[in-house]
């Protein structure tokens, strides 16, 4: 496990999960966990997290990866996917934006919840 703290506070952990599927073949499995931490103004959020930090994880797979390529393969996968995503990540208006979109998701997923089941 890798933990990766930005100047603004957004911490990403990346794990590998990566996994034998027979022999010499392996599936490449890396989690990316972007945390942000909340405060006493994001009571609704917390609320939904039940938690005081919200968490969005993306998990990459790459199945049949040769023992030969697996290093590389697995380095590629994590280096593109941090390369892409933490310049905006470190954005300064990247938490407000993530709190609320993540508070927006969670709204809409309980008012699907709602008309559901009634």
């Amino acid at each position: 496990m890798e933990e990766i703290v930005l100047k603004n506070g957004v911490r990403m952990i990346v794990e590998d999960k990566t996994a034998v599927l027979t022999g010499d073949l392996y599936m490449v499995h890396l989690v990316f966990t972007t945390c942000v931490d909340l405060v006493e103004e994001d009571a609704e959020l917390k609320a939904f997290c039940r938690s005081d930090q919200a968490r969005l994880t993306r998990t990459l797979q790459r199945p049949a990866v040769h023992d030969r390529d697996l290093e590389a393969v697995r380095t590629s996968m994590k280096e593109s996917f941090l390369a892409t995503n933490l310049p905006y990540m470190e954005r300064p208006k990247f938490v407000k934006r993530f709190k609320a979109k993540m508070l927006k998701d969670f709204q809409e997923a309980e008012e699907k919840r709602l008309r559901t089941h009634g």
